[in-house]
């Protein structure tokens, strides 16, 4: 047999000395981000979160007001994994120069900071903005207002309709009320009252009789277990229908998965074919290329959300917002209504804008645009040298409470008419024509347009597009950030803020290096 040589494992390593400078600085540029995350950090008044840990026990290991730098830097790099950032503060020289010989934090204290400060990010952000206006960055005079839809992180296919869920309720009141012979139309409340006394009759009396529920194929089930069992599914079923419903609240959907995104359709489908997806809707406020504030709002619709995205910037900032610039998504009579009530210009372009321009609209007889108007008596001529005359007043109030009112002008010798198929265009049993004249908001339309069309007007349309879009567009492409990684709204709210700070960091220290710092508008109206 050969003689095989003994490896011995358990023989000592050589530990080997390397060289290393510990002036970490030496080995990163002066104008790395790592300097200006520490500098404005260090600058910050942070004293509120020492609320966020307990006077008792241990201090935490790293400093608050560190973990912050981190996390900040860790962002700024497109690191948003809590492991990821761990590695970073293991490897990097300059996660390792925030952290000042620091123990290396792990995922869990990571992840259990970044809770700790998401109801603080508010007013982490708000500093950032103030000390960017006393630097002469950010005036506020105009805000550009832009929104964008971000996948939730929610399963796509557990979603609840609002519609589906009235009609469930409405044939399940209607099974019930069969039942119990009611003719006289109940609440909601009364007949779970009236199906809950039953079920507690009939238990009684199960429980009286000694009644053995059986179950499985071949038992035969007591009248009593039936009615036990009918009555316990309604209940639930009631009680669930509920619950659905008051989740939701004025929205028409929701997900299992994460309640407080709702289901929206997003331009970057992964099906490419329109499917619905859980999501947010974000609406973003920039001014100098920077991000003044961000929320996120569950319903759809742009248009719900500037009134109360513009109050928190109002509570915010105060008088210092002159003007909010924001396209056609946005625009309503409430919203010009708000605007004006606050002394603040409206630049929003008008959803008919584009369409008044083309021929089409031009030469469509139908349009109030297209008919002559007479002021003194309150009339309108129509194609054919018609009077439209005032008819009525008719008051409007949309489900959010809002009331509007417009004014009726009807035409009476219609039916000889030969232009009254291209006039009349939507059919009614009178076979008359009825313009509807919103004149309140009409006037507020125009002042916005008069507004968007001057040159300055010109400019800050230039610069909400280039601003406000470019924006998302960073945050979607150059941040890789297209989909959410926490659930609820507080935490994707407070998510986004962290990130806007990260990028109003980075535009900050990428003027510095190019020696353009000021307040500058991107664009000039030629």
């Amino acid at each position: 047999m050969k003689n095989h040589t003994k490896i011995n494992h358990k023989a000592k390593i050589k530990k080997m000395q390397l060289s290393f400078s510990f002036d970490l600085t030496n080995n990163f540029d002066m104008d790395d981000e790592v300097f200006l995350v520490h500098n404005i950090i260090e600058e910050m008044n942070l004293s509120f979160l020492t609320s966020a840990y307990s006077h008792k026990g241990r201090k935490p290991a790293v400093e608050p007001r560190t973990m912050l730098k981190v996390l900040v830097f860790a962002y700024l790099n497109r690191k948003y994994s809590a492991r990821d950032i761990e590695d970073a503060c293991r490897y990097d020289l300059r996660f390792r120069w925030l952290l000042n010989n620091n123990k290396t934090p792990d995922h869990v204290t990571i992840n259990r900071f970044r809770n700790k400060i998401y109801p603080f990010m508010d007013e982490i952000l708000k500093q950032l903005i103030d000390l960017l206006i006393e630097q002469g960055e950010v005036d506020l005079k105009s805000i550009y207002i832009d929104g964008t839809k971000i996948e939730a992180n929610a399963n796509r296919y557990t979603f609840v309709w609002k519609k589906s869920i009235i009609k469930y309720q409405a044939r399940l009141i209607e099974k019930i009320s069969e039942y119990f012979n009611i003719n006289d139309e109940l609440s909601k409340g009364d007949l779970k009252k009236l199906v809950l006394k039953e079920f507690n009759n009939v238990r009684n009396i199960c429980k009286s009789k000694d009644i053995v529920f059986v179950y499985g194929q071949g038992k035969r089930k007591t009248e009593e277990q039936k009615r036990y069992e009918l009555f316990e599914e309604w209940l639930n079923k009631l009680d669930t229908y509920e619950k659905h419903l008051e989740i939701m609240g004025e929205r028409n959907s929701y997900s299992k998965t994460d309640h407080d995104a709702t289901f929206m359709r997003l331009k970057d489908d992964h099906m490419k074919n329109g499917q619905l997806k859980p999501a947010y809707n974000i609406q973003c406020a920039t001014n100098g290329g920077y991000v003044v504030d961000i929320e996120g709002f569950s319903n759809p619709a742009d248009m719900r959300t500037l009134p109360p995205f513009v109050n928190n910037l109002l509570q915010k900032y105060g008088i210092k917002i002159n003007r909010v610039v924001a396209d056609s998504g946005y625009e309503s009579e409430e919203n010009y209504l708000y605007l004006k009530q606050n002394q603040i210009e409206a630049f929003i372009k008008p959803s008919n804008y584009e369409l008044k321009k083309t021929r089409k609209y031009k030469k469509d007889i139908s349009k109030k645009e297209n008919m002559t108007y007479c002021k003194a008596d309150d009339y309108y001529i129509c194609h054919n040298n018609k009077k439209l005359n005032f008819e009525k007043i008719i008051y409007r109030k949309n489900k959010y409470g809002f009331k509007s009112e417009s004014r009726v002008y009807l035409c009476k010798d219609c039916l000889n008419c030969r232009y009254s198929h291209d006039c009349i265009k939507f059919k009614n049993k009178s076979g008359l024509k009825r313009i509807y004249v919103a004149e309140r908001f009409e006037n507020l339309r125009k002042e916005s347009e008069e507004n968007i069309i001057t040159k300055e007007g010109i400019t800050e349309r230039l610069n909400r597009s280039i601003q406000a879009e470019g924006i998302f567009s960073y945050i979607k492409s150059g941040m890789k950030y297209s989909r959410f990684r926490h659930r609820s709204m507080k935490k994707i709210v407070a998510e986004m803020k962290l990130l806007s700070f990260a990028i109003n960091i980075k535009k900050l220290s990428n003027k510095m290096k190019s020696n353009k710092l000021g307040f500058v508008k991107y664009k000039e109206a030629i």
